[in-house]
Order: structure tokens, then sequence, then C-alpha cells
């Protein structure tokens, strides 16, 4: 027994040696919602260069998340590793997952009609319809909070899937300033007998959507059986051929359908594929770039016009650069990425 109590206060010794430290992905707070008349939970990921003060004068552009609750891992871990310097498909990113409380209220434009489902539950009737109170929520009470606590650049991306894609159309043509660019996955456009189809009928030929950015995702639905109601393939092929045939003003828009996936699955291969298409051209040529440093400003020029937002090398990346060409025994090299580094960012 002397032996084992010996060995086991060793082994307790030895594991109390080793450091435990949390790994923190974000933060939830809550928000009183005087438009909602409720409280309002949002989890909030800062990316990790936020809090280094070295780059205290960097500011972020800010993705909104619908269904906070069920997607704040995945995508903040897609965001994290698609923003990696120097090898940067997107701009490092806040995220900001809005939390569900009453889901099939706030993400529905309008009370379920009678051919819906919804019908075989008067209670689920009464709650639909709440998507402009929940829109209007976003624009007068979250997005004004985060822009005055946290270092925001004014770009806004919306990310929403099946009832967050409908409500995500639904901005697109009726508040079409709220956000920039959007990744639209499996929408539910079938709602009440395609409702946002024929908004959009009007509306995408008439609107200047002044460069917003757009990309859409379809799952595979053929393997489910699906009620005439609710044809999720059919409202959003309505929705792309709209897109095809108006021809929107302004309006930069891409489609892909993910045939291996279904409606449960698609979220995250399309918020990975969303996200670059958004952010084309922010990814460098890094070898390239040493010799002909013109290229970063040039790429970025491009992605600017793109998106209508003015958009430029980050100060981790432009930091990356510099130390590349000083470990590659080139520091003349670097002499671009420090004038960049001091145009953008008023280092003296």
């Amino acid at each position: 027994m002397k032996k084992l109590s010996t060995l086991s206060l060793l082994l307790f010794y030895t594991l109390t040696l080793f450091s435990q430290e949390n790994i923190t992905i974000g933060t939830t707070h809550t928000l009183h919602s005087k438009i909602l008349n409720e409280d309002r939970k949002v989890l909030i990921y800062l990316p990790d260069a936020y809090n280094n003060k070295e780059y205290q004068l960097a500011k972020y552009p800010v993705v909104y998340l619908l269904d906070g609750e069920q997607n704040f891992h995945s995508f903040t871990g897609i965001s994290s590793e698609l923003s990696k310097a120097p090898y940067a498909h997107i701009p490092q990113m806040i995220v900001v997952a809005i939390c569900n409380t009453n889901r099939t209220r706030d993400l529905t434009p309008s009370l379920a009609g009678e051919q819906s489902f919804f019908t075989k539950n008067n209670k689920k009737i009464q709650q639909t319809g709440g998507n402009n109170l929940f829109i209007n929520f976003i624009a007068e009470e979250l997005q004004p909070y985060i822009d005055s606590n946290f270092r925001t650049s004014g770009y806004k991306v919306l990310n929403g899937h099946s009832f967050g894609g409908l409500t995500a159309i639904n901005i697109l043509l009726n508040h079409t300033e709220l956000f920039n660019a959007y990744v639209i996955i499996d929408p539910s456009l079938w709602w009440d007998d395609e409702l946002l189809n024929k908004q959009a009928d009007s509306l995408l030929g008439t609107t200047d959507f002044k460069k917003r950015n757009v990309f859409i995702a379809m799952a595979q639905h053929k393997v489910i059986a699906q009620d005439a109601t609710t044809n999720m393939e059919r409202g959003i092929n309505n929705f792309k051929h709209l897109l095809e045939t108006k021809k929107p003003n302004n309006l930069r828009w891409g489609f892909h359908f993910y045939e291996k996936e279904d409606h449960g699955t698609i979220s995250i291969p399309a918020e990975y594929d969303g996200l670059r298409f958004l952010f084309e051209n922010h990814l460098i040529k890094v070898k390239e770039a040493v010799n002909k440093p013109e290229l970063v400003e040039q790429s970025f020029q491009k992605l600017s016009a793109q998106t209508g937002f003015n958009f430029y090398p980050s100060q981790t990346f432009l930091e990356w650069m510099i130390n590349y060409c000083t470990r590659i025994e080139q520091p003349k090299q670097a002499t671009p990425f420090v004038k960049m580094f001091n145009k953008y960012y008023n280092a003296e």
C-alpha cells in the first residue's frame, strides 16, 4: 500500500505541473429589445488580432449569423481558418450569432397561408409573420450596439439557412441597405405560396442593389419526399430563374447546387464556399508578390470595386510579408510592404 500511495502522489504531482488554460471562442451578450419586448442573446466572436495592442487601429467587417446557437462553433472555425495570414481568402471578421427565442415567428415574413402545413396546428399559425419586427430589431438595436461597442469597419454580411435564408432574401429585396453581402443557404422560398418570389419578380428588375454580393446554395432534395406546399427545390430554382432573367442592377450573385448534401448537411460547405465567393480577389499569391508587390494593391482595388467598399491588406498580412522578405534574405523587397503598412495604418 505504501508503494501504491507513493506512486499516486507522484502522478498527482506530475499532473499539477501542467498548466490548464481555457479555450475561449467568444462571449455571450444579452440585449433587451424594446421592439421585440424580450431579452435576446447574441454570441460574439472576435478575430485573434482584435485584442493585440499592436493592431489597435484595425477595424473589422461583421458577419451576422442567424440560428446562431446552431452555427456559431462551425462558422467561427471556418472564418478563422479562411482568414489566416498570409494565405487569407477573406478578411478577419467579427461574428455576431443571433440566438433564437421563437424561430418561426421571427424568420417568416407573413402569416402562414391556408395551404401551409402550419394550418394543422393553430398555435403555430399565430406564431408566424414576425419577420419585419425581427429585421427592425437588427437594424435599430443590434447593429447600433455592435458598432458602438466594437471596432467595426461598416461592411456587414448576413448568413442564413432555411428560414434564415428566407429572412436574408426578404432583407435583400426590401431592406437592401442593411447588409453589403449575403450567404443564403437552401432558403425556404416555398413559404406562403412563394411570397418572396412574387416580390422578387418586380423588385429585382427595378432596384439598384449598389454592389451587393450574394451567394446562394441549394441542397439535394430529390432524395426526400417533399410535400407539395413545401417544395424547396422549386422555390429556389424559381428565384434563380428570376435572377437570370431580370439581371438585377449592381447585384453580383453566385449559385451552387450541392448534389451530395441535403437540407441538414449543406451549411458547412456552403458557408465555406460562400465566404470565398464574397471575397474573391482577397487571396494574394505570396511568393509572386515578393517580386511584384503591386499585385497586393491591385488585388484589393479589384475587391473594393467588386464590393463597393474600401478593403485594404491587413496589418497581420503586411507584417508577415515584411518578416518573410527578411527571412529569405531579401530585405530590400520588404520596403514596399513597409510603405503600405504606414499608408493604411498611420504608423510612424
